[in-house]
């Protein structure tokens, strides 16, 4: 038996293929332009990078669950009060919808912008491997560095110093 997908056949798989085609894979690469956000804030309302733009940004990603995560939380809550002028710290929450982490915030006294990554797609474009994993981009939008694992207070502040400039 032979396959003949006729012309609506074929018309959908040139869709197909023509729609594939114009997907571009996002991934984090030092000096090129950040990956698009695919998250979303505590409100509900979609995130984006324009938001702070003008700004250095250092994107956090944390879980709920993480040691390491919830010990930076203090330093980045002082050095993002301290340098609001220059950086925003933005946290990007990587645990499943039903972790309340708007309580977590509240308790550890966070007001920095915190957003939510439930289906893991801006994980997979800034190639998050494990929590906490941090990026500094830069006022127009490049990446500048990309930090693995717990930072302490004076690290944290060398990344800030920097930027500031």
């Amino acid at each position: 038996m032979r396959f003949n997908p006729g012309k609506s056949g074929v018309l959908l798989l040139i869709s197909a293929a023509l729609l594939l085609s114009g997907c571009k894979e996002e991934k984090a690469k030092i000096g090129t332009a950040a990956p698009t956000l695919a998250a979303y804030d505590l409100s509900g309302n979609k995130a984006s990078l324009e938001q702070w733009k003008g700004k250095y940004v250092y994107l956090n990603f944390w879980a709920s669950n993480c040691g390491g995560c919830l010990a930076e939380m203090p330093t980045l809550e002082k050095l993002s009060q301290e340098y609001r002028d220059n950086i925003v710290v933005v946290g990007i929450n990587t645990d499943k919808d039903d972790a309340n982490i708007q309580a977590l915030l509240t308790d550890m006294q966070v007001s920095f912008p915190n957003v939510r990554d439930q289906l893991a797609i801006t994980q997979e474009r800034y190639q998050v491997i494990g929590t906490p994993t941090s990026f500094l981009i830069d006022p127009q939008g490049t990446l500048q560095g990309q930090y693995v694992g717990m930072m302490h207070e004076p690290q944290l502040k060398a990344i800030f110093q920097k930027a500031k400039g």
